[in-house]
């Protein structure tokens, strides 16, 4: 607790919902001099102009500004009448509206915060699986049905193998192989890319084939395939320059999630709950015991 306690992150949530709850109360003093008196401020009327302009695309008239302006004073009328009647009490919308209301606060806060270039190296380091890159394979391939050769499939395919090695450089191989709607040739296929197509095995066989030459026979999920790898492109992590915007997104998002699920945690330790069930009601702590 105490180490969670002196985390600037923490002091930062909270720094920032004071300071949110005193410009609230301060607006609110401003938009009030009295209980019977509304006094609709200057920075109020151009906050109101404002998010016309953003709405319509353009500012608002003379006489749509004093629309605004009369429909922001009805608003706050009836909103204290309201509250002095305790219609906001036991109400679900508005309890629902304040709770995300608050909720945006939190989230605001802490999109201030920037990380640093360690916080991101580091978590380049600890997630790599959501930015390394796979292997890509530039290829060609000859398919021999199971089918139409039968027993002979694999004595049929060290003979068109041999066929393959044996064509000069510019000759067109797909007569050799049997017909199918699989592509011949795939110019930049990724790992996932040809374990959709073909299946694993046949993903997992391209790996142990060497380049630019006529290879296999490898088995697919359709039955063999001779093989000519043309082009591999290595995958690995790649550097926190190159995919520093995704790097950047999922950090704050997830710092954000730590933070604010931190943040509830302390907030709620600040009361005392106490649940009265149904006897017809099981709570969850009685459920998950055997």
């Amino acid at each position: 607790m105490k180490r969670f306690l002196r985390e600037p992150l923490l002091h930062f949530l909270l720094l920032g919902a004071a300071l949110f709850a005193f410009n609230a109360l301060r607006s609110d003093n401003a938009l009030r001099a009295g209980d019977d008196r509304i006094v609709v401020s200057r920075g109020r009327v151009e906050n109101l102009i404002a998010l016309h302009t953003k709405t319509w695309q353009r500012p608002p008239t003379a006489i749509e500004l004093r629309g605004l302006v009369d429909d922001f004073i009805l608003e706050e009328a009836l909103y204290r009448e309201g509250k002095a009647l305790r219609l906001d009490r036991d109400d679900t919308i508005i309890r629902r509206r304040v709770r995300q209301k608050m909720e945006f606060v939190v989230d605001d806060i802490f999109e201030q915060a920037q990380p640093s270039e360690a916080q991101l190296e580091e978590w380049l380091a600890e997630h790599p699986e959501l930015y390394a890159r796979p292997e890509r394979y530039r290829f060609r391939q000859l398919y021999l049905s199971a089918e139409r050769h039968g027993g002979r499939l694999a004595t049929d395919a060290v003979k068109v193998l041999a066929e393959l090695r044996a064509l000069p450089e510019d000759a067109d191989p797909r007569g050799l192989g049997d017909p199918t709607l699989l592509e011949h040739a795939f110019a930049d296929a990724s790992v996932q890319t040809i374990v959709a197509t073909f299946g694993r095995e046949f993903a997992d066989g391209l790996a142990a084939l060497p380049v630019e030459e006529w290879s296999g026979p490898v088995p697919s999920t359709f039955g063999l395939h001779l093989v000519r790898i043309d082009g591999r492109t290595l995958g690995g992590l790649p550097t926190l320059e190159e995919v520093r915007a995704a790097v950047v997104r999922d950090w704050s998002f997830a710092s954000r999630e730590k933070a604010a699920g931190r943040f509830y945690e302390e907030l709620l330790a600040r009361y005392e709950v106490e649940v009265h069930w149904p006897e017809d009601a099981q709570s969850a702590d009685e459920a998950q015991q055997p």
